[in-house]
């Protein structure tokens, strides 16, 4: 009996214990980091920095580690300071590199999300020297429809909430209780033709 309930106490512990594991040395190849330790106790954080010729795999010339369970986190990188990391696109989509980072010449293409469309038709950046030529740009479309318009004695069902709408969608209105569309209908559908919409029910009693 005293055996079985030992055992019990030591799994209850084992889950606690794990979320707390010790972090050793960070390997970083081409830089240095501070402060220097054998080990690091959990959340712990160390700063870094790179050689010359080198950079860090973040925005910034230094920057920040934390020990997560035995990991390090973001992982402490040195990379070559021709190397590009991935631009901040708004409201856009493009071809991530798995190594997080792009090398002198690799271009990305860029896919605008529904509501927005390329300035001047630009798609693809460059990188060169450590830098991204001519990143594009994702503007709001012509095409985009702002809010839908209220409806007295109407709400718009399976729809969240949104400021703009790509180009033909659709949403619908339903009527409140005793009021109707067109006799006694109770729903009507609008859509974005062209940046605007079509036009909304009137719900009468």
């Amino acid at each position: 009996m005293w055996v079985r309930y030992l055992g019990f106490v030591i799994l209850f512990g084992l889950p606690g214990a794990l979320h707390a594991q010790p972090c050793g040395a960070p390997g970083l190849d081409g830089g240095y980091f501070f402060p220097k330790q054998e080990t690091y106790s959990h959340e712990i954080e160390i700063t870094y920095a790179c050689d010359s010729g080198r950079k860090p795999a973040v925005k910034g010339w230094w920057a920040t580690s934390t020990c997560q369970n035995g990991v390090w986190s973001p992982e402490p990188q040195c990379i070559d300071e021709e190397d590009c990391l991935p631009p901040e696109i708004p409201n856009a989509k493009f071809n991530k590199k798995q190594s997080g980072w792009y090398n002198p010449g690799n271009t990305i293409r860029v896919t605008c999300d529904n509501e927005y469309e390329l300035k001047n038709r630009d798609a693809t950046a460059v990188c060169l020297n450590g830098t991204w030529t001519s990143v594009p740009v994702c503007e709001i479309s012509i095409n985009t429809c702002g809010e839908p318009p209220q409806i007295p004695h109407a709400v718009i069902i399976g729809q969240k909430y949104q400021e703009i709408f790509a180009a033909d969608s659709e949403v619908r209105y339903e009527c409140e209780d005793g009021y109707s569309v067109e006799g006694a209908e109770s729903k009507k559908n609008i859509f974005c033709l062209s940046g605007s919409w079509s036009e909304g029910p009137k719900c009468s009693k």
